[in-house]
């Protein structure tokens, strides 16, 4: 009886390896499928330090901004990247026109224009000490200092959280952008960006939330761009020494996008589901 009866033991075989493969095969549960994300705000989230440019307007970087990055690299995917380069405050809400509610994380750059930071590389890269330099570097100080600029900062991440109710907001900081030391030029930016940081964390902290929410977070990125400025051995910033003029410089590059901004996201668990 048992040789007649053992041809029907590989029957069941490829009967359970199909139900394996099937089971394999069958989607994933809704859980793990991808978040919504949209990036908003300046040139440093528009990425344009790292060409090519999808958009020339904008000067948002095709591959390598950190939104491209991040959405490649963490549960949040894409949908839109409306930053732009020379994006002031006053032009986040029409940015935000269009973002759906099923949005769940949305990342920003923006008060450097605001906050005089063209004006200062444009007046002092010629010389530092020239009254020009000066001028635009009080003028700056006059607006961080300005409680009326602490207030447009916070009212802006407010009108982000209470149109997309269903969203993470994580406002990030900006990058000291030169080696310290490596520069008189290089030091009067990086300390009128550490003082921008303050001023945009300090309006991270006064933006009205409900009791017990917590979605709009400060994100610093310091240390992730620690040693790696303008001057460094290996730098995170875009500088071309031999065209000044070019868009890219003084905007993170592609390292800078991946190891300083993505990396910063993820330190800070703003990219955990």
């Amino acid at each position: 009886a048992a040789p007649t009866a053992a041809p029907a033991a590989p029957t069941a075989a490829p009967a359970a390896a199909a139900g394996a493969v099937a089971s394999f095969n069958a989607p994933r549960a809704t859980s793990y499928a991808p978040l919504e994300y949209v990036a908003l705000g300046d040139s440093f989230t528009a990425g344009q330090g790292a060409p090519p440019y999808s958009d020339l307007n904008c000067l948002r970087s095709r591959y390598k901004s950190y939104p491209v990055i991040t959405s490649l690299l963490s549960p949040y995917r894409l949908i839109a990247n409306k930053a732009c380069s020379g994006a002031r405050l006053a032009d986040i809400p029409a940015q935000l026109v269009g973002v759906g509610t099923s949005t769940k994380l949305v990342t920003l750059t923006v008060g450097g224009i605001d906050a005089g930071s063209t004006e200062i590389l444009r007046a002092c890269a010629p010389d530092p000490g020239s009254a020009d330099c000066v001028g635009a570097v009080q003028a700056s100080q006059a607006t961080l200092s300005d409680p009326a600029f602490v207030a447009a900062l916070a009212g802006t991440y407010g009108q982000l959280a209470a149109t997309l109710l269903n969203a993470r907001v994580a406002v990030l900081g900006y990058p000291l952008l030169f080696k310290p030391g490596a520069s008189p030029l290089g030091d009067l930016v990086n300390q009128g960006t550490g003082a921008l940081n303050l001023a945009i964390q300090t309006a991270v902290g006064v933006t009205p939330e409900p009791a017990g929410v917590d979605r709009i977070r400060y994100v610093n990125v310091t240390d992730e761009f620690a040693d790696h400025g303008i001057g460094s051995r290996v730098p995170y910033i875009a500088f071309d020494p031999s065209n000044v003029m070019a868009p890219s410089n003084f905007h993170p590059n592609a390292l800078g996008n991946t190891l300083g901004y993505y990396r910063a996201l993820a330190n800070d668990g703003v990219l955990r589901r």
